[in-house]
């Protein structure tokens, strides 16, 4: 993807605002890999994203993408739906960093206020193991729309 920036300003504000984040890979045998991510950091050379998954959840994941680097991350908001599904190669990977912590929790208590408006008790939520968390960098080579409704599945450009 030459020079210009994929990630356009609207879009990176609605990836970084606080959503149900699904990241899938295969293994070897074609088989999918599917984890929850907890945010998402919009690389500033804006063709790049850095998600943020709990160390734990992530090694299968990693073991997946480092022989198998194609990766689909699928970004919703519960309460509108609207959503999207980037897919990319992967990068890189390393352990979220201290000063990284305070954005990630900022996600995660967005998404969880969008899960109480649409009727998930608060108890449910705030159990979640969310730290430490590995951080996987990914450079974007396809974007879809997937919000239900027209446009559902069309490039973004």
């Amino acid at each position: 993807m030459a020079d210009r920036r994929l990630i356009f300003d609207e879009l990176a504000g609605f990836l970084e605002s606080g959503l149900s984040i699904t990241v899938g890979a295969r293994d070897g045998d074609l088989r999918p890999e599917v984890v929850v991510a907890w945010a998402a950091r919009v690389n500033t050379d804006r063709d790049q994203l850095t998600i943020f998954l709990h160390k734990e959840a992530a090694r299968t994941i990693l073991r997946n993408l480092r022989t198998h680097p194609e990766i689909a991350v699928a970004f919703d908001l519960p309460t509108s739906h609207r959503a999207c599904q980037i897919k990319g190669a992967f990068v890189s990977t390393r352990s979220a960093r201290t000063g990284e912590r305070a954005e990630i929790e900022r996600q995660v208590a967005a998404f969880n206020k969008d899960l109480e408006a649409i009727g998930f008790a608060r108890s449910m939520v705030l159990g979640w193991s969310v730290w430490p968390c590995a951080a996987i960098e990914f450079r974007v080579t396809e974007m879809f729309e997937q919000t239900p409704g027209p446009g559902a599945g069309e490039r973004i450009s």
